[in-house]
């Protein structure tokens, strides 16, 4: 009877690291792959030189970016932090269930200089485990290269 006991408590603990061992996996393969998003996304608003965060309907950049969330079966959403613009997957506005949040920072020495600004990304991960789904809720976060535009163009 006593290594009956025995056996159960190792069982327990061997299922206990198998869950365990299995959410980090998950966690990890989660991060690489919103890391990755988030670096299409930077790349992408560098090589189109910004977004019209304006009247983002026609936006190339905003097209590419939704085309590649699409390609790569990218589902994951999370709510955008005050002060940036959400992206659902269809690439419409939307702060609550976002796919990626953006926010345009300007960076100004003088009044002389031509508007200089960098874009924020914020891209979201989460802990799914097997059994109890999504846990929690993660972000990953980047800039652009500083990029040196005019308003009247891009508007």
């Amino acid at each position: 009877m006593r290594e009956a006991i025995g056996g159960t408590w190792l069982f327990q603990i061997v299922i206990f690291f198998i869950l365990l061992f299995t959410g980090y996996m998950c966690l990890s393969i989660n991060h690489s792959k919103a890391f990755n998003v988030k670096n299409n996304i930077v790349n992408t608003i560098e090589r189109e030189e910004g977004v019209n965060l304006s009247s983002p309907e026609n936006d190339p950049a905003i097209k590419k970016i939704v085309e590649y969330l699409k390609d790569n079966s990218y589902r994951t959403t999370g709510k955008c932090p005050d002060d940036y613009v959400g992206f659902n997957r269809d690439g419409e506005l939307d702060s609550r269930n976002s796919a990626f949040c953006l926010k345009e920072q300007e960076t100004r020495s003088s009044s002389e200089l031509p508007t200089m600004s960098y874009y924020r990304i914020v891209v979201f991960y989460q802990l799914d485990l097997p059994i109890f789904r999504s846990v929690f809720e993660f972000r990953v976060s980047g800039d652009t290269k500083i990029m040196t535009h005019s308003k009247e163009v891009r508007a």
